[in-house]
């Protein structure tokens, strides 16, 4: 399974200092899921690893944010303070925050792969979670 990493510069997703979050996050988050697949084809350790990438994508951000960047459609306070709380460990993540790293994992792989992982074993826990974007 081969995962397309996108080339756009991390630092640079977006117009000139104005970071587009969306795109910038999925990049960590494929990074994490490439990163995984190298070591396992488990889909809740493969969100472990797309979680801990997150986290760095994160910490990236607000180190761009204190040089000077900002968020395409703003960063409140609110929202840095909802990516705090989830600056923690995996397994401390609810089910539901769990169920989200997995979801990503099921946007960023074709169907598929998708279920080559065992992937529809989750997806009534979406629907039980209204999960889905």
């Amino acid at each position: 399974m081969k995962i397309s990493l996108e080339t756009i510069d991390r630092e640079t997703v977006g117009n000139g200092n104005e970071i587009n979050w969306g795109k910038f996050s999925t990049l960590y988050s494929v990074q994490g899921l490439d990163d995984g697949l190298k070591v396992t084809t488990d889909l809740n350790e493969l969100a472990e690893f797309v979680h801990n990438s997150w986290i760095i994508g994160v910490n990236h951000l607000w180190e761009l944010l204190e040089n000077g960047y900002t968020v395409k459609g703003g960063y409140t306070q609110a929202k840095r303070l909802s990516h705090v709380g989830m600056c923690t460990p995996y397994e401390w993540l609810t089910r539901e925050d769990q169920l989200k790293d997995i979801y990503t994992i099921k946007n960023i792989l074709n169907k598929k792969d998708w279920r080559k992982l065992g992937g529809n074993f989750y997806e009534k826990e979406f629907t039980k979670y209204n999960i889905g974007w």
